[in-house]
């Protein structure tokens, strides 16, 4: 097994748990349905953290050429996935204990966007790490940081600050199609 490949399977490993831990926490809330409230803002931070799994995991593939197998890449690799498995696992309430969805989401909120955020801020890291060592041009890796990290800080930081329910559901529509987007 080539180093990319293990660094590969190891994080492919963690951003699948986080995405079997969205998929049960999708099934516990339809079969909670008649009995909590489910709304909107806890199926948005799901679809957002399915989506980030799957970028995250895009974007380790494209990297290949540029990615060995160390202590730091995984580290690197528990930064960017742990948060994603964390929030899977706090978006499932005991449903014999909320009534509402939205609720326990209000309560919750800061320990769930602020796990957003590590991901960005590894990211953050890793980006000008790569590119000082890499000596690329520092122009177009700044405008290309500021595009896909700008709006991922553009859109949590607000998440972090104003607890209204409008701030938190635009701020994880904007995530989630800019997340979509930065697939392509």
């Amino acid at each position: 097994m080539q180093e990319f490949e293990a660094l590969f399977a190891f994080y492919a490993l963690l951003l699948g748990l986080a995405v079997a831990n969205v998929a049960t926490a999708f099934a516990e809330m339809y079969k909670a349905r008649g009995r909590v409230r489910i709304g909107w803002t806890v199926p948005l931070l799901g679809a957002v953290v399915l989506a980030a799994a799957c970028q995250q995991w895009l974007s380790l593939f494209r990297a290949q050429a540029d990615m060995r197998l160390g202590a730091g890449e995984l580290f690197m690799c528990l930064a960017m996935a742990l948060p994603y498995i964390v929030i899977s696992q706090v978006i499932r309430p005991r449903y014999d204990e909320v009534a509402s969805l939205e609720a326990y989401y209000s309560q919750h909120r800061r320990v769930l966007v602020g796990a957003l955020l590590i991901p960005v801020l590894a990211s953050s890291v890793v980006n000008v790490i790569y590119t000082v060592a890499g000596q690329e041009e520092i122009l177009p890796a700044v405008l290309g940081f500021l595009i896909y990290q700008g709006v991922r800080y553009a859109c949590i930081i607000p998440m972090l600050i104003w607890p209204g329910v409008a701030v938190q559901r635009t701020g994880l529509i904007v995530l989630f199609v800019h997340t979509v987007l930065m697939m392509f």
